[in-house]
């Protein structure tokens, strides 16, 4: 299903706005207290109970958007601001969960539905290992005290009257990493979670959303220092058809980065590096930073099929760091996974709703700027690296492998459970966390299939100039 434009993606951008904004005419430390009753009087409203919870969450959202992690108490917004503005980096877990935003979602997870017909048979009675159902007036009842969830009553009943439910959150995690605590907060569990940020697409109230790090990039643009963007592949797209990379280099330039490199560049390297291994039974790729946790997390007896190649961005960033050891590198593209990623490798990482922010806060209109000239010339393959199969297709024009393509982390699971056992029929497997590849990850501004054709219009145009 196309990526729709919710509210909580308007109220998140507006409020990374407004704290560019502050942090680029060096309002931050005196004005940051007043934020939530800026954002409530613009219209950021009528979503929670009353005013004083709606601007209690905006609180927390302000301080995800500095860097700092949410709190419980009350401590004041300008200590998150001066904390933000002495650090040259955001670390530690980049996902966290906004406790005073989460519903606590009150839901059942066995439900009995008006469609219950009392019928003869009682498949749900029988199905259920716990004696849970019983028949009262006419209908299915469940004990809550014996139901241990298992959906076999569900599964059983021929009407189709009960339903299994889950908490949006629970639901959207494909390796299971969120739970609820005693008191039905959703809960990380750091173990499990492989950082891929569906989650924060997932909850239909925004409680779970990612530290930014736009706060200490704006001061190094500040200073004037060398700050060098790496551009990902699949910003094509991401600020419109009629905007063209040319025009976002020129607008990169307008807030203050030196230099602008193209990763895709890098992924051509990355791809006849992998293409030179050495394939004992089968290799997997090592892009994608959350299915390479996923493998190394949920399937650690199979983390030695995976490429011993460093992922595009990071190669980029260890030349580049030999070059110009005092540059400041930002990466920028759509993935929070890169983030904790980069941490040791890249100074910080902007998703492309983070930049488009800065961009906003800046005044610049990209579609009013002219293009600036291409740093780089990567292959088309280079470039589809940001879409689903694009390594695969890199990795073809070197050696012909057997390859199998792994669309979003249910797709991944199946393959390694096969692989797992032996049996996968496959040289090559390239796995994607996010559904379609790079241009689904969670950071981005357009849909997917959007996105896509944009890249490929790209890839001609691009191609026709050389």
């Amino acid at each position: 299903m196309p990526r729709l434009l919710t509210e909580i993606d308007k109220i998140r951008r507006q409020v990374l706005t407004e704290v560019s904004r502050l942090t680029f005419e060096g309002r931050l430390l005196r004005e940051i207290e007043e934020l939530p009753y800026k954002l409530y009087d613009e219209g950021i409203r009528n979503y929670r109970c009353c005013q004083y919870k709606e601007r209690a969450v905006l609180k927390e959202r302000i301080r995800l958007a500095v860097g700092q992690d949410p709190k419980r108490d009350r401590e004041p917004l300008v200590n998150a601001a001066i904390k933000a503005l002495k650090e040259d980096k955001v670390e530690g877990s980049m996902l966290r969960v906004i406790d005073i935003a989460c519903d606590r979602c009150p839901i059942d997870a066995i439900l009995v539905t008006d469609a219950c017909r009392n019928c003869v048979a009682h498949n749900c009675v029988n199905a259920c290992p716990k004696k849970a159902i019983q028949i009262i007036n006419g209908k299915a009842v469940i004990d809550k005290e014996k139901c241990v969830e298992c959906g076999l009553c569900a599964k059983a009943c021929s009407f189709g009257a009960i339903l299994q439910l889950q908490r949006p959150c629970e639901r959207s995690c494909e390796v299971k990493a969120i739970s609820s605590s005693e008191d039905r907060h959703a809960v990380i569990d750091e173990e499990k979670c492989v950082s891929c940020g569906a989650c924060t697409v997932g909850c239909p109230f925004g409680a779970i959303s990612y530290k930014s790090e736009i706060v200490p990039v704006i001061k190094r643009l500040k200073e004037k220092d060398d700050v060098i963007a790496l551009v990902a592949p699949s910003i094509s797209g991401q600020f419109g058809r009629s905007v063209s990379l040319g025009q976002v280099i020129t607008g990169l330039k307008e807030l203050g980065f030196s230099e602008i490199r193209e990763v895709a560049v890098a992924a051509d390297e990355v791809a006849k590096l992998e293409a030179e291994e050495e394939i004992d039974g089968w290799l997997t790729n090592s892009c994608c930073p959350a299915y390479k946790n996923y493998v190394t997390k949920h399937f650690p007896e199979l983390k030695d099929h995976v490429s011993h190649q460093l992922s595009p961005m990071a190669l980029m960033a260890t030349q580049i760091r030999k070059e110009k050891p005092n540059s400041y590198l930002v990466f920028i593209g759509p993935c929070l996974s890169k983030k904790e990623e980069a941490q040791e490798l890249v100074d910080a990482v902007l998703t492309f709703e983070e930049i488009a922010c800065m961009f906003v806060a800046r005044d610049i209109n990209l579609a009013t700027l002219g293009k600036s000239p291409y740093t780089d010339s990567p292959s088309k393959y280079g470039l589809g690296f940001a879409q689903s199969g694009g390594v695969s297709a890199a990795l073809g024009t070197y050696k012909s492998v057997k390859v199998k393509t792994l669309n979003g982390l249910s797709e991944c699971k199946k393959a390694l459970l096969l692989a797992k056992a032996n049996r996968i029929d496959a040289e090559f497997l390239e796995g994607m966390a996010c559904s379609g590849g790079c241009v689904g990850g969670p950071g981005t501004l357009v849909d997917a299939n959007f996105s896509r054709r944009v890249l490929q219009s790209e890839i001609s145009e691009r191609e026709k100039e050389e």
